[in-house]
């Protein structure tokens, strides 16, 4: 296995800079790194007994079971669920001994350390399919959509001639919506596509200003490198013209923070909503004996939004519990 302590000494350009549990990061100048996918070609002899501890022990990833499909998964014979947090697939005839990795945005935040990630990847036949990177403004006074759309307009998104392609979801026609805004930028077969979106409206929440800027690269028409998982800034800043600004210092810490934190504060308001009355029903009828209502709604599990983020609950602050 790497050795991770070798590389805790110094500090990486994005995420930690030790091998720390998921509620432990520092804050350094970074971009999000929010989804990575990549297909891994083992040493000859090799498969999964040799692949799964060093998945394990650098993406701190909790398990790893075999998926019960009618078909196959991206052309894998077999696909593995990796505790949540992203997915394996291995076998097929036309896949050449390739096993293939993707991580979601749940599974890039439990990694304690990208430094180790790319030392060991530099070690090994790999290729990068997917990464996408995002910055968040959580006041949305530097990044709106309204700003985004301004900086189209104005060719702020072009790295070639023309303007690039673009597309929009939302309520465009009131900005007030609590729907939320989408603007894309770009043709996902390209290779690159941006999305701009109202993030805290996805999450329910109708006045919030916080908005994402996302920029995803796929590996079918370029080589993306793994310097990517060092510099993940200044790979999302030179994406586009507009994003130069990007550079500034974006605390993962509080990202990660924010999008539990909403997340459970979300289902809290919605189970009270749907279920509130029932629960206090429940209470009058046990007599306040709040165990026995727990015990007569209780199931496993977490609600979707929130899985791959169980043990980070720790990091959220949660007016709906409170209130």
């Amino acid at each position: 296995m790497p050795d991770t302590a070798a590389t805790a000494a110094v500090p990486p350009f994005s995420n930690t800079g030790g091998n720390l549990s998921p509620i432990e990061y520092p804050t350094y100048p970074i971009a999000l790194i929010d989804w990575f996918a990549f297909t891994i070609t083992p040493p000859d002899g090799c498969g999964l007994d040799w692949l799964w501890p060093y998945l394990r022990d650098l993406f701190a990833l909790p398990s790893m079971e075999q998926e019960k499909r009618l078909g196959n998964w991206l052309g894998y014979a077999t696909c593995f669920n990796l505790g949540g947090l992203g997915k394996l697939g291995i076998g097929g005839e036309s896949q050449n001994g390739t096993i293939h990795v993707s991580l979601t945005g749940a599974g890039c935040a439990h990694v304690p350390n990208w430094q180790a990630v790319h030392d060991w990847l530099q070690t090994i036949k790999v290729r990068i399919t997917r990464i996408d990177l995002a910055h968040d403004d959580f006041t949305g006074e530097t990044l709106n959509i309204e700003i985004a759309k301004r900086w189209y307009l104005e060719g702020l998104f072009k790295t070639g001639g023309r303007n690039p392609s673009h597309n929009v979801l939302g309520d465009w026609l009131d900005p007030d919506s609590p729907k939320g805004r989408t603007l894309g930028i770009g043709n996902r077969s390209s290779g690159k596509y941006a999305r701009i979106y109202e993030k805290g409206k996805e999450q329910n929440f109708p006045n919030s200003r916080w908005t994402r800027a996302e920029v995803q690269l796929s590996g079918k028409s370029r080589v993306i490198p793994l310097d990517v998982l060092l510099r993940p800034c200044d790979y999302l800043a030179g994406a586009y013209p507009c994003f130069a600004f990007l550079s500034t210092v974006q605390e993962r810490i509080r990202t990660v923070s924010k999008v539990v934190s909403m997340s459970f504060d979300a289902a809290v308001k919605h189970t009270r909503s749907t279920g509130g009355k029932v629960v206090n029903m429940l209470r009058t009828y046990h007599h306040g004996d709040d165990s026995k209502v727990v015990e007569a709604l209780l199931r496993s599990g977490f609600p979707k939004r929130l899985a791959g983020y169980e043990d980070l609950l720790p990091l959220a602050k949660i007016s709906g519990v409170d209130t």
